[in-house]
Formats: structure tokens, C-alpha cells, sequence
């Protein structure tokens, strides 16, 4: 079962995380993020990335990444070649945007179940039905109902205190 954060959760978890953050350590003026607990070489190395640039694109190197097996290198745009969509297409296993663009139509919403049309439908016809908020399609044979009702209820606050206890 799905459980939601209703508002008077929030405010508890909000009052947890205030509890919490009692205990932190506050700024210090002059110190930044931390007392300077690194190396002066680390310091030095970590100021001079600010001046790093990536490396120039080539044939085999487009921004630090390597260029593979049909992709290429022209003007700074990296291009697929026809290779690489010969691959790719002709597989059965995969579709087409034009493949799965009419699967389903919808054709209105009726009452209740009993209402749905017995004849003249087409495979992927889609009606809403009221009675039970779904939507069904007919599969060529019946109506198939597309989903469910889902139940969601509020998260209890000793559940939110087991939740923060780790």
C-alpha cells in the first residue's frame, strides 16, 4: 500500500528536523566550510582547476570522451553514421514511434461497465468508464480494464519516527 505525507506529518517531520538541527555546529567567522585541514599542495592543486579546459575535439576525441565504432568527429559535432542505424534497425524486438502512435484510442466515457459497446469496436479502442474511474480497451475479444484503483493512505507519525531513527 502507497502512503502519502499529509500536512500535519509534514509539520511533525518539519519539528524533527528542527530537534535535529539543535545539535549542528555553527559557522565560524573567517573559516568558510572548514578549518583549512588540507595540505598547501591540495590547496594549490585544487586552485589551479580553474583554469582547466577540456581538450579539443579531434577525430578520436570529442571533450575528453573517445569517439567509438560508427560516430565521428566533423566541425566539433559529433554524428552517428548510417552504420550505427543499420544496427539498430530491422530488430523485431524493437518499435517505431510510428509503431505506437494510434495503439490506443479513446472513444468517450460511458456510466458503468454494462454500457461499453458489445460490437463494432477495433483493437485498441479505449473507453472511460465512471463507476469505477478506469479506463478499458478492447483487446479484439473483451474489455480490458487498463489499471487499477490504488488505495493511499497518510504515513503515521511513529512510522516517520522509525523512518528517522536510522
Amino acid at each position: 500500500m502507497n502512503k502519502y505525507l499529509d500536512a500535519n506529518g509534514l509539520l511533525y517531520v518539519w519539528e524533527k528536523v528542527k530537534g535535529q538541527l539543535g545539535g549542528k555546529v555553527d559557522k565560524v567567522s573567517g573559516k568558510g566550510l572548514s578549518a583549512n585541514d588540507y595540505t598547501d599542495e591540495e590547496k594549490r592543486k585544487l586552485a589551479g582547476l580553474s583554469a582547466y579546459t577540456l581538450p579539443a575535439a579531434t577525430a578520436e576525441v570529442l571533450g575528453g570522451v573517445m569517439v567509438g565504432a560508427g560516430l565521428s568527429i566533423s566541425g566539433g559535432v559529433l554524428s552517428a553514421q548510417s552504420a550505427v542505424w543499420d544496427q539498430i534497425s530491422g530488430k523485431p524486438d524493437l518499435a517505431l514511434k510510428s509503431d505506437i502512435t494510434g495503439l490506443y484510442r479513446f472513444k468517450g466515457s460511458v456510466a458503468d461497465i454494462a454500457a461499453l459497446p458489445g460490437e463494432g469496436n477495433a483493437l485498441g479502442d479505449v473507453w472511460n468508464v465512471e463507476s469505477t474511474g478506469m479506463n478499458y480497451a478492447w483487446d479484439g475479444q473483451q474489455w480490458d480494464a487498463l489499471g487499477s484503483t490504488v488505495e493511499i493512505e497518510s504515513i503515521s507519525n511513529a512510522e516517520i519516527d522509525a523512518l528517522l531513527a536510522g
